[in-house]
């Protein structure tokens, strides 16, 4: 009797153990099949230095990445942004494209760099003559920041962009030039598609 019950009770042990496994397995499955792509959609409150004069202007930015995962550690995106900043000497639009690479880290933080091409125009609240209001030119950007998990699909977004601007002579400067920068406070939304098997 003493024999049944042991054996009954390594059984048991033995069958606890293998569907521990199995589950285990199982969980492992699905944690390592992942997403192939991504869109998401950030936007947030943007405060810069524009670098005209000594004003600080206020405004937003808005923009977008598609991403695709490979088996890398650093993750590729193509990215578009809009900024849109004002102050008292000037309000400052731009577009941009380019590209962003992010390496996450601890799977909830996801730093990243970005390299930034397209074109913005500044909006003189007081014109340096009747005929010169505005001015447009190319403009790159570099920067960096962090995004922060904080539902499966929003993480809080903390950026920041150096950009440089070169307006050329305008009849006042031999080179008129412009480094604004500054940072963005936001949040991104995330749209994965597809999937795949294997580590993100």
């Amino acid at each position: 009797m003493q024999a049944s019950t042991s054996r009954r009770a390594v059984l048991s042990l033995l069958a606890l153990a293998a569907l521990s496994v199995a589950t285990a397995a199982q969980a492992q499955q699905t944690s390592t099949a992942s997403k192939s792509a991504e869109i998401s959609v950030f936007g947030g409150y943007t405060n810069i230095n524009s670098d005209y004069g000594i004003d600080r202007n206020n405004g937003v930015t808005i923009g977008g990445d598609y991403t695709r995962f490979f088996r890398f550690p650093v993750v590729p995106s193509l990215e578009v942004r809009g900024n849109y900043t004002t102050g008292l000497a000037v309000t400052e639009k731009s577009i941009l494209f380019g590209l962003r690479l992010e390496a996450p880290f601890r799977q909830r933080f996801h730093p990243y760099a970005t390299v930034l091409f397209g074109g913005t125009r500044i909006d003189f609240k007081f014109p340096p003559s009747p005929t010169y209001t505005y001015d447009k030119t190319s403009a790159l950007s570099l920067g960096g920041g962090v995004d922060v998990d904080v539902t499966r699909n929003f993480r809080a977004k903390f950026d920041y962009q150096q950009q440089f601007e070169d307006f050329g002579p305008n009849g006042f400067q031999k080179d008129f030039t412009l480094t604004p920068g500054g940072f963005t406070i936001g949040v991104v939304y995330r749209i994965p598609f597809g999937s795949r098997h294997g580590p993100r």
